[in-house]
């Protein structure tokens, strides 16, 4: 028979050991929200622990008495921080594991007992903080509304989660780390050092210098596109090309009335040229054509509208990735050609010219003294009007090329006011200095004031596309001209 001294001990052992867990579960729950305060040396959580045990008092509760046996294990993240005395570390070497698993912490079941902890993971010494770790910059939130002292760290479950199993937790981590580190790039720098490009100095034949330019090529080294290394070749054949391929102006007096007819078809083949979007070197490969063709052959005034046809079609098949069909031409010319008279006009035209295309377009001299212009768009904008005029204007059959892209940069620099004509310019514009450029400048701005004549290219023109070139350049002229000004000195 049971004594009932021994049955009352008994049951206030077991009620003991329940209130106990109830106050490890939750002090281990302040344990899990808590704040490290740093320069702290009493753990938040053990204050929580006192203060509880302090209120179980009041209230009369038996306290058991902790043993060697019935300690009940802490957890590994308390461990860690070193918040534990010596006592309790040495009672946590002596525990059994296997005991109290009521009393064991219920977090130890997701990430391993403690006793995986003790046989081979390494622990973490005081000295290193929190915000020191890979892990805790990406884990540890700084909130300055939420924290009431300055200097507070606030830390989630996740570096609880950490401590308890460091071995897995730096696993998670490094494998997190590897895939933010592969998506990134590294730093480049923004300082870019940039050599100055070289100078050279151009002296006349007593020894004077006459200008300074710069290697403005050595930038486009790396770029293929550029071919710096052969540009200077290139052009310097380009300059020997224009002087063979320039139609001569008396050759073509031998029609009659070719001023005016001429006028009529250019202005015909600008239309044409601009409603079927061709490239601008179309035009003037095509012009071209017909100007060297008709100083070599007497053509009937009825046929030259087939010439004009004849010349745009092969300089279109010439330049553009997709060339118009012949039947557009034909189309073009309300039945006054017909697709085999075109083609015949074709093989006509060829044959006299020997099938000499080579054209050193005036487009790539104006390109390459953009480059001197720092590639400014609203004066090459320009400076295409106004080369253009060079191409539709009779009285500029037999000026070079080159020549006259030189003086179209030079009047749309003076249109907006940019200055003299420096080194850099007249090296990339084939050598062309103020004085050779005046004759042509002054031509055009003759023709910038006279009546217009090519309505057509006036009003291609007039667009926003093309900036409204021709609105702004007739009205600049004729500012100039009635105030007087020179515009060889203008801006200077």
């Amino acid at each position: 028979m049971s004594n009932p001294i021994e049955g009352t001990e008994n049951s206030q052992n077991t009620s003991s050991s329940r209130f106990l867990r109830n106050v490890q579960r939750l002090a281990l729950n302040n344990v899990t929200n808590t704040t490290i305060q740093k320069n702290n040396t009493n753990p938040s959580s053990l204050t929580n622990f006192k203060s509880t045990l302090s209120s179980a008092k009041k209230e009369g509760s038996r306290i058991p008495q902790f043993t060697r046996d019935t300690v009940p294990r802490p957890t590994a993240a308390l461990e860690e921080k070193g918040i534990l005395t010596n006592n309790s570390i040495n009672q946590l070497a002596n525990s059994n594991p296997s005991d109290n698993k009521e009393n064991q912490d219920p977090s130890a079941k997701k990430f391993g007992t403690l006793a995986s902890i003790k046989e081979g993971r390494t622990e973490v010494p005081e000295e290193r903080s929190v915000q020191e770790s890979s892990s805790a910059k990406e884990i540890i939130q700084h909130d300055s509304s939420k924290s009431t002292e300055p200097g507070t760290i606030i830390v989630n479950k996740a570096v609880e989660n950490e401590k308890l199993h460091p071995a897995g937790g730096q696993l998670e981590l490094r494998s997190k780390e590897t895939e933010n580190d592969s998506g990134k790039k590294r730093p480049i720098s923004t300082i870019v050092e940039q050599d100055l490009p070289k100078k050279f100095k151009v002296c006349d034949e007593n020894g004077k210098e006459e200008y300074e330019w710069e290697d403005l090529d050595a930038e486009d080294v790396n770029d293929p596109f550029m071919v710096s290394e052969y540009v200077d070749s290139i052009f310097e054949y380009l300059h020997q090309l224009e002087v063979i391929t320039l139609p001569k102006k008396e050759d073509l007096y031998q029609h009659r009335n070719i001023h005016q007819n001429r006028d009529i078809l250019v202005n015909w083949l600008v239309k044409i040229h601009n409603k079927f979007g061709l490239l601008p070197e179309t035009l003037y490969l095509a012009i071209n054509i017909m100007d060297r063709f008709l100083c070599k052959e007497l053509v009937q005034l009825d046929k030259l509208q087939l010439v004009g046809t004849s010349c745009l079609f092969i300089a279109s098949k010439y330049e553009e990735v997709y060339s118009p069909s012949i039947k557009h031409f034909a189309s073009e010319t309300d039945g006054a050609c017909t697709e085999d008279e075109i083609k015949e006009g074709e093989k006509f035209i060829l044959k006299t010219l020997k099938f000499n295309l080579n054209y050193p377009n005036p487009m790539n001299f104006l390109r390459r003294i953009s480059k001197a212009d720092d590639y400014d768009i609203q004066s090459r904008t320009l400076a295409k009007f106004l080369l253009e005029i060079s191409l539709v204007d009779f009285r500029f059959i037999g000026v070079l090329p080159s020549l006259c892209a030189a003086a179209a940069m030079f009047m749309s620099r003076k249109m907006l006011g940019k200055g003299k004509w420096d080194g850099n310019l007249i090296h990339y514009s084939g050598g062309y200095t103020k004085g050779e450029l005046a004759p042509v400048c002054h031509m055009i701005m003759d023709y910038l004031v006279s009546p217009i004549v090519h309505d057509e290219f006036h009003r291609k023109y007039q667009s926003r596309r093309f900036m409204k070139a021709s609105i702004i350049s007739v009205q600049w002229a004729l500012k100039v001209r009635k105030n007087g000004y020179d515009i060889m000195t203008l801006h200077e």
